[in-house]
Parts: C-alpha cells; sequence; structure tokens
C-alpha cells in the first residue's frame, strides 16, 4: 500500500491532498505530541513522508491555488516550528532549523518553498504564517447588513465552509471566528468613515451624519460580540488554557526578529485608529514596525490613510475650532453642536470606538495577563516559547492599556458632559436605532455554512 497516498486520502487534487492532511492527520498528530504520546520528530517526519512528495513547485500553482496552500503551509510550519522549539531551550535561538526539510520537487528547502509560494500568490504575503492567511483566508467569507442590506463582507480562499485550524478544538474555531466576525463588523465602520476623511463626502451634510450614525452603532454591535464571547461559559467559548498553552505556542519564530501572526496585525483595527486620531508618533512607528507582517494592499491602504487628517482633526478644523474643545461651558458646547451637529456624530464614534478598547483590554487580561499574573505568583512562570506575559508583537500589559487611555482621551471627550440621549437624537443615531437590528452583535455573519458547525474532525 501506498501509506502517503492512504493518509492523504483519495481525493488528491491540486491541493485537496494537503488540506485533508492538514485538516484531519495534522491536528491528531498535533494534539498526540502535546499530550505526550508521541514524541516531537514524528511531525517533520510525517512533513517529510506524507506532504512532501505530493507538492509541485510553487509557481505551477494559479494565484488561487497559492493563496490555500499558504493556509495550509502555514498552519504546518507553526506546527514544525512549535514542536522543534519546545523540544529544546537552545532551539529558540535558531528557529530556521526547524524546517530542514523540504518540499515538492527537488525537494526544495521549506523556507524557500513558503516564501516562493507567498511572492507567486501576487498578494505581498510575508514569507511565513500571518495573520492575513491564518484567519481572513482561512474561514468562510462573511457578510455585514444592515437595513436588510449587505454592506461588506470578507472572502475566503476556500469554498467548503470549513476552516482549518491547529488541533482541532473547538476553542480555536470559535476564537477563529470572533477575529473574522469582529474584522468584518470593523471592514464595514472603515466604509462608513474613510470617505469622509478622504474628501469624497461632505463631512457637514447628510450622508456624512448618517455614516457616523451606522458606524457607532456597527462599534456597539462589535462590542457586544466580544463581551458576549467573555460571558461565555469555558464549555462554550474559550479557555484561559487553552489560549495560553495551546493556541498561542503555535505563534513561534519562524527565522530570528520575524513576525508571527496576531491580531495586531488586523489592517481594519489599525486603519480605524488612524481615521479616528488615536495614531500619535509612537503609533505610527508600532505602524511601520507591523508592516512586514502585512499584506502588500494593506501597507498601502494604510500608508494613504496615514497622509489625511484624522477625523477630529479635519472636523475640529472645518468647524472653527482647530484647537479643540479645551474647557467649554456645556452652554458653548450645546451652541456649537447646534451649528455642527456632525461634532455630536463623531463624538459617539468615537465614544463607540473607545468601548471596544475597553473590551479589547479586558479580552487580553480574561485570557492572558491575568492568568499570567497568577502563574508568576504560584510560581508556575512563564515556561512557554511564546511568551504569556505579552502579546506577540511584544506589547504588554501597560502598552495596551495606555493604548486604551489614548483611545478614551480623544479630541471630543469635553462632549461627555452632555447627555448620550440628546446627542444621539442631534446626530440622528437615536433614529437610526430605532431601525436597527434588534441585536446589533449579529450584523456579521458568515455568508456559508456556519464553521462551528461543519468544523472539520478528525
Amino acid at each position: 500500500m501506498d501509506t502517503a497516498r492512504h493518509e492523504l486520502g483519495a481525493d488528491v487534487g491540486r491541493t485537496a491532498a494537503v488540506d485533508r492532511w492538514v485538516a484531519g492527520p495534522m491536528t491528531a498528530l498535533n494534539r498526540d505530541i502535546l499530550a505526550g504520546r508521541t514524541p516531537a520528530g514524528a511531525f517533520p517526519a510525517a512533513v517529510a513522508r506524507v506532504l512532501a512528495p505530493e507538492l509541485d513547485v510553487p509557481e505551477r500553482y494559479d494565484e488561487g491555488d497559492a493563496r490555500r496552500l499558504l493556509v495550509l503551509l502555514g498552519l504546518v510550519g507553526a506546527g514544525l516550528g512549535r514542536h522543534f522549539q519546545e523540544s529544546g531551550p537552545a532551539h529558540r535561538d535558531e528557529p530556521e532549523r526547524a524546517f530542514a526539510l523540504g518540499l515538492g520537487p527537488g525537494p526544495i528547502p521549506f523556507l524557500e518553498y513558503f516564501t516562493r509560494l507567498a511572492e507567486h500568490s501576487g498578494t505581498g504575503h510575508p514569507p511565513r504564517d500571518a495573520y492575513a492567511s491564518l484567519t481572513r483566508w482561512n474561514l468562510p467569507p462573511t457578510e455585514v447588513r444592515w437595513a436588510g442590506a449587505p454592506l461588506t463582507g470578507l472572502p475566503s480562499v476556500f469554498d467548503d465552509g470549513l476552516l482549518r485550524t491547529y488541533t482541532g478544538a473547538v476553542d480555536e474555531v470559535r476564537f477563529f471566528e470572533l477575529i473574522k466576525l469582529s474584522e468584518s463588523i470593523e471592514r464595514a465602520v472603515n466604509l462608513a468613515l474613510a470617505p469622509i476623511a478622504g474628501g469624497g463626502v461632505d463631512p457637514f451634510g447628510a450622508d456624512a451624519l448618517h455614516r457616523l450614525g451606522v458606524a457607532t452603532l456597527l462599534l456597539e454591535g462589535m462590542r457586544r460580540l466580544n463581551s458576549g464571547f467573555a460571558k461565555l461559559p469555558p464549555a462554550e467559548g474559550l479557555t484561559p488554557g487553552h489560549f495560553m498553552d495551546v493556541f498561542r505556542q503555535f505563534a513561534v519564530h519562524w527565522r530570528p526578529g520575524d513576525l508571527p501572526p496576531s491580531g495586531a496585525f488586523d489592517p481594519e483595527s489599525l486603519e480605524r485608529d488612524l481615521l479616528l486620531g488615536t495614531a500619535d508618533d509612537d503609533y505610527r512607528k508600532h505602524l511601520l514596525r507591523l508592516g512586514p507582517g502585512l499584506l502588500e494592499h494593506e501597507r498601502q491602504r494604510l500608508a494613504l490613510v496615514a497622509q489625511w487628517p484624522s477625523l477630529p482633526d479635519l472636523l475640529l478644523a472645518r468647524c472653527g475650532v482647530p484647537d479643540g474643545l479645551g474647557e467649554a461651558s456645556p452652554e458653548r458646547l450645546r451652541a456649537l453642536l447646534g451649528r455642527f451637529p456632525v461634532l455630536a456624530a463623531l463624538h459617539l464614534v468615537l465614544q463607540a470606538h473607545a468601548r471596544m478598547s475597553g473590551v479589547h483590554l479586558m479580552l487580553s487580561k480574561k485570557y492572558l495577563f491575568n492568568p499570567q499574573r497568577e502563574r508568576d505568583h504560584t510560581g508556575h512562570g512563564d515556561p512557554g516559547v511564546v511568551s504569556n506575559r505579552r502579546g506577540t508583537t511584544g506589547m504588554d500589559e501597560t502598552a495596551l492599556e495606555r493604548l486604551t487611555r489614548a483611545r478614551q482621551r480623544h479630541a471630543l471627550a469635553a462632549l461627555r458632559g452632555l447627555p448620550t440621549v440628546d446627542l444621539e437624537v442631534l446626530a440622528g443615531v437615536a433614529a437610526l436605532r430605532a431601525d436597527a437590528p434588534e441585536d446589533l452583535s449579529a450584523v456579521a455573519a458568515f455568508s456559508g455554512p456556519a464553521a462551528s458547525s461543519r468544523r472539520r474532525t478528525p
């Protein structure tokens, strides 16, 4: 019997064979290695025996197949890297040694193969696994709807309504779903805001008020989606232990100093910070550091938006108060809003943005920083190959708290002294809310079969 072909299954197409192995045997192998039932060396041996002979030269795939393989081989590379680094402390200093095997004809060294595949994909994908392929391309397509009509959505490179994970655990499925649904809503928010900042929409017109109002309610929906996830019991959501000890530990370096995948590379979140004025000089330096982990069109988009004035700067200048609202009295603020209700609308967006940031910080504390603090207190320390004392990009709890405060101390914060209900009426948000979906967290959904109901199982 051809053992390799038996493990791959009978349906061997351009990428189907690799897909079948990643979705089934690979996840089982990862579980067995993590449980100590199988030695770490079994992983590269299986890759060399089963996958390597089935792959063609990268340039012989079309762009769609190349992108699918980037998802699949990204998961394979994460397993190779993790198991190698966990097998010896010194291995963390030489992460590239994990990839001392070849793929396809020749064979071609793994890292070279992946780099060529990334270049051939036509996307500017990094030469390693990345946020875009791991989440956006991997999961089923999404759609964001408002008032019965589609606003936007995020595509998938697969058409089977499924997703691929490291171990097949439902925790990973749920977390991946949360990430893509959140990014989908963020995209809808940015599509509403960007034309105002970019000069395509009159900031004092009815369209601008409508766009800002919809953006406010979309951000409220995303906040509810994420806070609802945090409230789920462990059996229905994500356990801190799985997040810290299983999921995050696959985000290892492939080469010294490279950028593992992380939610920090969500381009819609980065764009929203630029549009809403969060991006100070330090933030922009951080953005430049993230560049190599983004796709080419994401880098180009962020570079363009970074050249625009933020919405607070733009509107305050156009309203004749370029120095901000300062210590203006409530009477003066009401008079200003009477002339420029768009300021009330923007304030509500900024408030919704700040509240979402607070929920993100809460999630980080719940699933990462607080459990790690408890481990440090009890002497368990931080032994993983990926540190749980900071985010994958190096951002620690203090930095996240500082960023959250920056979003809260926005340029229109003086308007917090006025009743929100009055601001919502003035900005037209109250009318929008009356016609909005009862469950704002459900504005984004998977447009194909739900990933959690049809996830692949070994």
